[in-house]
């Protein structure tokens, strides 16, 4: 399993997040969900990972965790 290096990062704004970034999606401290963004949604403040915790592809509702990302060398703004 893949955990993100130590210069994570907590972003309050979708804006922060880009393409190819590794996020990972918590409650209450605890991971839920970790993976590279594939797609976004920025005006439904939502976006699709690749989980590495579950194996499967996950829709985040950036409103219902606590967003910790990594910057990937060759992100892109995570727009439509």
């Amino acid at each position: 399993m893949t955990a993100l290096p130590s210069d994570k990062f907590r972003s309050y704004d979708f804006s922060h997040l880009c393409l190819g970034d590794l996020i990972e999606a918590r409650q209450n401290h605890k991971v839920h969900h970790r993976g590279h963004i594939e797609e976004a949604h920025p005006e439904l403040g939502v976006f699709w990972i690749q989980d590495t915790v579950t194996g499967t592809r996950r829709l985040i509702d950036f409103d219902s965790f606590e967003i910790f990302f990594g910057r990937h060398t060759e992100a892109a703004p995570a727009t439509v």
